[in-house]
């Protein structure tokens, strides 16, 4: 019976001893667990820590990289001369033209970059309707022209066919075109004692109104003033072309005036025939002569 009791105390001794040595197992165990949580939770933080610079700084780095991209990417717009911002115009202009490309890369990133250079053209307008229009006027400003000269010419030929037979000189010979016209149109215009227009004019308003149109001079209004304000000339060979002629008929004073031609031929208004031409080789205005006079400029 004793030995009994001994062996169960014994038994439950061991079992006991067992038991604890089970729970600081178990108690050992769950230490070291936690604490390997707690190492591998300080890792993971630190190496978020780590990875939230290291993801920081590649976001700075890529929009830094992304930036100088799209600085470089930008179109560089060159000119000869220095190229301003001007306001949009409303014309559809020449585009820019491209005259080289360039690679470059930024050694602090990984990105590579092409960048254009352009050339810019002055703007064209597009205006063909504006152009054909600005033809079309140099053409009809091109046909008047030509008209003009026509005209012109076919005017100088008639009159110089015309008068070089009045005159008996050569058809070159005729070359004051604002005369003989002036002389053609008041050719015939009859005789009249103070008359100014074509209704009828006097010798000395003829020669008066030939100077101011022909030779732009205002010389005075009787033939007795202009003749006295001229340079005198006795002989009829030194007459020339414009030179006033001078006579005095039935008086001792100057009383009628005329403008020499050439070849010893004048134009006046004669109280028989109003304006025509005479000859100065002609017995009556032989007769009569006077002299000539130059007006000086």
């Amino acid at each position: 019976m004793n030995v009994l009791k001994k062996l169960g105390l014994t038994l439950l001794t061991t079992l006991l001893l067992q038991g604890l040595a089970i729970a600081q197992h178990s108690k050992n165990h769950r230490y070291a667990s936690s604490t390997a949580r707690h190492q591998k939770a300080n890792t993971n933080t630190t190496d978020e820590y780590s990875n939230s610079k290291s993801t920081k700084k590649t976001i700075a780095e890529i929009t830094t990289s992304e930036s100088e991209n799209k600085s470089l990417k930008t179109p560089v717009l060159l000119n000869a001369t220095n190229v301003e911002n001007t306001t949009p115009s409303t014309t559809t202009a020449t585009p820019p033209v491209m005259v080289s490309k360039v690679t470059t890369s930024n050694p602090n990133s990984n990105f590579k970059t092409t960048v254009t250079t352009f050339i810019v053209k002055p703007a064209t307008a597009s205006v063909s309707g504006t152009n054909d229009d600005l033809l079309a006027s140099r053409k009809i400003a091109a046909s008047e022209t030509k008209k003009e000269s026509s005209f012109a010419t076919g005017m100088m030929d008639w009159l110089q066919d015309k008068y070089s037979n009045l005159l008996e000189v050569l058809p070159n010979q005729i070359s004051n075109v604002m005369l003989y016209r002036f002389i053609d149109d008041w050719y015939g215009t009859k005789y009249r004692m103070g008359g100014t227009s074509k209704k009828g004019v006097d010798c000395s308003s003829f020669v008066q109104q030939l100077y101011q149109y022909v030779f732009g001079m205002n010389i005075l209004r009787t033939a007795c003033m202009q003749f006295g304000s001229a340079k005198y000339i006795n002989n009829i060979c030194d007459l020339k072309e414009g030179d006033l002629v001078f006579f005095h008929i039935g008086t001792s004073r100057i009383s009628h005036v005329g403008v020499y031609l050439r070849n010893n031929f004048f134009v006046h208004s004669a109280s028989s025939k109003g304006v025509s031409i005479a000859n100065l080789n002609d017995a009556y205005w032989a007769k009569y002569f006077a002299g000539g006079g130059r007006i000086a400029n």
